[in-house]
């Protein structure tokens, strides 16, 4: 299944690119991309609580540097959420094809793969959930919304493969924002306040209880909309209007 498309910025045609700027523009991105690597390696070393110099210690490099590739903390959080969707959107889609797969096996398997990665990532999830800089509620949003932007995907997803039944979309995102802000909470809630906190149930027993919740969310904003799923077909045969089902 193809993952959705992002937008791509590009050279405008006609115009001519200077191989020394390009050759900058290159470098520069791979120098930055290593210190979103190294930040990523300290956080889940360190946990949470660590500084901007002990990022820069694992890069092996000055804070100064890091201030010439990313234009301020708040900048490098977002960053390091940008890596963390990535990862997810990397780990889901492979994994699921809402043109076969039944409803309840699309979201029980993207659920599986977000849990993994929480799971290895702890302290990645806590500092993105908790926002630990100073800058720290402005860079929160910015980072969730990246983990946002994997939610409102798959709500598309849903919403293309059901496109002949003209649902409303405010509501279909309505449901993908809800269902999001359940997940982050549940996430903070399951991995507990620190670094040294135990899981509150096991891995595959929060999986199944993350599958029933985001289950529940589609179903109800189904029946809003007057149609019923059948969790155990692909959505297009398995989604009827209600006035239709006898």
């Amino acid at each position: 299944m193809r993952r959705p498309s992002r937008p791509q910025s590009g050279t405008q045609p006609g115009v001519k690119v200077d191989a020394r700027s390009e050759r900058w523009r290159e470098h520069r991105k791979k120098v930055r991309a290593e210190i979103v690597d190294a930040a990523f390696r300290a956080i889940d070393k360190l946990g949470p609580e660590l500084s901007l110099r002990e990022i820069a210690e694992e890069a092996g490099t000055a804070k100064p540097k890091i201030y010439r590739h990313f234009t301020d903390k708040s900048d490098l959080f977002q960053a390091i959420g940008e890596r963390l969707r990535d990862m997810l959107w990397a780990a889901i889609f492979p994994a699921i094809n809402v043109s076969t797969d039944p409803a309840r096996e699309v979201i029980r398997r993207s659920v599986e793969q977000y849990v993994h990665l929480v799971d290895e990532h702890p302290n990645i999830c806590r500092f993105l959930i908790q926002g630990r800089f100073a800058e720290g509620s402005e860079s929160t949003i910015r980072a969730l919304n990246e983990g946002r932007d994997i939610t409102l995907a798959m709500a598309a997803m849903f919403n293309a493969e059901l496109r002949e039944m003209q649902l409303d979309s405010s509501a279909i995102e309505l449901a993908a924002f809800t269902t999001f802000g359940s997940a982050a909470a549940a996430t903070e809630w399951w991995l507990g306040p620190s670094t040294d906190s135990p899981r509150r149930m096991p891995p595959e027993e929060f999986m199944v209880h993350m599958t029933t919740i985001m289950l529940s969310s589609i179903y109800g904003t189904c029946e809003l909309l007057g149609i019923k799923i059948d969790p155990e077909l692909p959505l297009h045969e398995g989604v009827r209007r209600r006035e239709s089902v006898a």
